[in-house]
């Protein structure tokens, strides 16, 4: 992800949402999990393809972000700011190019802070079936026997 914001602000929460967006375009993961996600977070991505639903806790989340990479996701942060006394919102353009799809869609997501740390999230898609048919190009399922659970 990298991170391009036309305004900023100093409320503490919007600083642990950035916060995010530096440790992961810094790679460190650990401190995402450690020390910026609650232990019983929540994180829904909407959609009706393999990355969409919700993650819960932050080792799912932090594998999803290793997805997003490896199908070569950008994210630009373009605007953030405090809403309320526990919620930060963000407007984003998600962007890249895997397996001949592209894409480039302008998002919304909703963070939840409890005690400091990023506890629940619900990412907003402004053209659903775009971003579904980019992923389904992008990631491709195993064959049933491999996919399916004993």
């Amino acid at each position: 992800m990298t991170q391009v914001a036309t305004q900023r602000t100093s409320h503490p929460n919007v600083q642990i949402v950035e916060r995010m967006y530096e440790c992961f375009n810094r790679g460190d993961m650990n401190t995402i999990r450690n020390e910026i996600f609650a232990p019983d977070l929540v994180w829904r991505l909407p959609g009706h393809h393999p990355l969409s639903g919700t993650k819960n806790g932050a080792d799912e989340v932090i594998a999803f972000f290793a997805e997003l990479n490896r199908g070569g996701i950008q994210v630009d942060l373009i605007n953030i700011d405090a809403w309320g006394e526990d919620t930060v919102v963000e407007v984003h353009r998600g962007h890249g190019e895997s397996n001949g799809a592209v894409l480039d869609a302008l998002n919304c997501t909703h963070y939840h802070i409890r005690d400091g740390k990023i506890a629940d999230v619900q990412v907003y898609i402004s053209d659903q079936h775009t971003v579904d048919q980019f992923f389904w190009a992008a990631y491709a399922l195993k064959p049933i026997p491999d996919c399916l659970a004993s």
